[in-house]
């Protein structure tokens, strides 16, 4: 008599979710509420309903909604969900020892400058219990780090930009227009590029 064999299941959203970020970001824990060798599928929330996971430096500030009748597609649906918004933010070190351009009656220093990145928002099932939710909120703090790598790129991009302006300034000959020196260095610029 063969032997019968049961088809693998596939795999839950959160178990997808969970493999997935641990490729893209390995080490990513949750940091707020914390609970000792809680694991990541484990998603809490404080009483605001807020969480905080960390990856690499990084910090992701999660933001879960009330639970309301989010499906605009179709109105007569009586389905609750909840709005999960995400944003990272990174620590940025050293900025005591920036000079500030022009006069101020005295320094102040910011014991926590931080860059924040575009937030990112998904909806999920309104019941905290249900393995879609911790699956959404997962998902959407993935986001938000990626949103972060994007928005990192593309600073840098702007900080080289941004470089070439003030070294094309300090070029420019004396007499020459400013707007049409730095159109014209632009200029030059895009076509090497291109």
């Amino acid at each position: 008599m063969p032997e019968e064999t049961v088809p693998p299941s596939s795999p839950s959203p959160l178990d997808q979710t969970l493999a997935a970020l641990a490729a893209a970001y390995p080490g990513l824990r949750q940091s707020e509420p914390y609970k000792i060798a809680a694991q990541l599928a484990d998603v809490r929330l404080t009483s605001q309903r807020t969480a905080r996971f960390t990856w690499a430096g990084y910090e992701v500030h999660v933001r879960v909604g009330e639970e309301d009748h989010l499906d605009r597609d179709n109105p007569d649906s009586t389905a609750l969900y909840r709005e999960v918004r995400a944003f990272a933010t990174l620590l940025v070190p050293g900025t005591v020892a920036v000079d500030g351009i022009g006069h101020v009656e005295w320094e102040m220093a910011n014991s926590r400058a931080e860059m924040a990145f575009p937030a990112a928002f998904a909806v999920t099932a309104a019941d905290r219990n249900d393995p879609r939710f911790a699956a959404a909120v997962l998902s959407t703090v993935g986001k938000a780090l990626s949103y972060a790598r994007l928005a990192t790129e593309h600073a840098v991009v702007q900080a080289e930009q941004a470089a070439d302006e003030v070294r094309w300034e300090s070029e420019r000959p004396e007499g020459v227009n400013p707007r049409k020196w730095l159109r014209d260095k632009r200029a030059e610029r895009d076509a090497a590029a291109s």
